[in-house]
């Protein structure tokens, strides 16, 4: 099957997906994607391997663009979403010849903004797109309103490197678990992603005045925020870390903190899970309902409550070698949810029955 992956900034776990994608026999991968910026410096050397790709500097050109498609032929292409003008029009010249899927995380909350988006979708997403794409249920519930049937509503779009992660389990079973917190994100904040790196700083200085023995807290990132922790007693900035040195990161760590108030899905949780660390995030994260259960391997809070965040840090720091080896096992038991292998045939199991239904006929 030929698949074209319509994408704007790639990153380390969607590398892991598309490389399970093309080790699939019969498979061929075309992948049009943004070159990487200083806020999310991924090394470009990353993503030579794939054989047919489209590189562009901010904005994709459909004149440029729609020919390689033409000749490329998909059978099917995952489009980020509907905000790009060139993608919406690529998928307007290949309907009916391409599946065309929206991948999109953008959870329900119920907006002015998302109420008109139903009102015109008929009109607007439905031409565009033949199926949806979404993480999990949260994500599953806007699309559905969209008028995308639970058929055509196909889940699991993210998933880390989850062998990488995990093959650092044996390691953390042979040490004692480090007694340290870890950040790992932008450090700023936005309507689509705010990190809550004020709650993050108040909730760690409060838990260091209550704990007496308080881990440190390692932040892996960087952003226009890194200030507010800068020069914090048991902060240690380690700045951006590249994909392939994060599991080390993180073996190196004893819980993930994600204190996000705006998070729509938060890939990190699935990296941690994978690697056996216990969680600590907000019910904000789109993820959390799929990826921790409070008391079981972390513990799941309020979105902007700083004394929330600082009881859970007691909680955790709190618990003794054997409580805190059990939350990290229960994280890589819930990590199984997902992995690249069942993304890769998420996408080509339901490309292939859509089609047939659709009367398409694959390259």
């Amino acid at each position: 099957m030929r698949v074209a992956v319509l994408w704007t900034k790639l990153s380390g776990y969607l590398d892991s997906c598309l490389r399970a994608l093309a080790a699939v026999e019969g498979t061929e991968l075309f992948v049009s994607y943004q070159a990487s910026s200083p806020d999310a410096p991924y090394a470009d050397e990353q993503f030579a391997w794939i054989p047919h790709a489209y590189r562009y500097p901010e904005l994709p050109d459909a004149a440029e663009l729609l020919p390689r498609l033409r000749d490329f032929r998909p059978d099917v292409m995952l489009v980020a979403s509907w905000h790009v003008p060139a993608y919406r029009e690529i998928c307007r010249a290949l309907r009916g010849h391409t599946l065309r899927v929206c991948c999109t995380d953008n959870p329900w909350v119920g907006s002015a903004r998302q109420w008109l988006g139903v009102i015109t979708s008929p009109f607007f997403v439905q031409r565009l797109f033949d199926a949806a794409f979404v993480p999990g249920d949260h994500q599953a519930k806007l699309v559905r309103r969209l008028g995308f049937s639970p058929e055509r509503t196909w889940r699991g779009l993210f998933s880390c490197d989850h062998a990488a992660f995990a093959a650092t389990l044996a390691q953390r079973h042979q040490q004692p678990v480090p007694r340290s917190f870890l950040y790992v994100g932008r450090l700023d904040a936005n309507k689509n992603s705010d990190k809550a790196i004020d709650v993050l700083r108040e909730a760690y200085l409060a838990y260091r005045a209550q704990s007496p023995a308080p881990w440190p807290l390692l932040i892996a990132g960087d952003g226009p925020l890194r200030h507010l922790l800068v020069g914090v007693a048991g902060v240690e900035m380690i700045g951006f870390v590249q994909p392939p040195q994060l599991p080390s990161t993180m073996l190196g760590a004893g819980c993930l903190l994600l204190p996000s108030r705006v998070e729509h899905w938060g890939v990190v949780l699935h990296e941690a899970a994978s690697a056996g660390l216990p969680i600590i995030c907000t019910s904000a994260c789109g993820g959390a309902i799929h990826l921790v259960r409070n008391g079981y391997n972390g513990y799941v809070m309020n979105p902007g409550s700083t004394i929330e965040l600082t009881e859970a840090m007691m909680r955790l720091s709190s618990q003794n070698e054997t409580g805190l080896r059990k939350m990290g096992d229960a994280s890589f038991l819930l990590s199984l949810q997902f992995t690249p292998q069942r993304w890769a045939q998420t996408v080509l199991n339901n490309a292939s029955t859509l089609r047939r239904q659709l009367g398409m006929e694959t390259a």
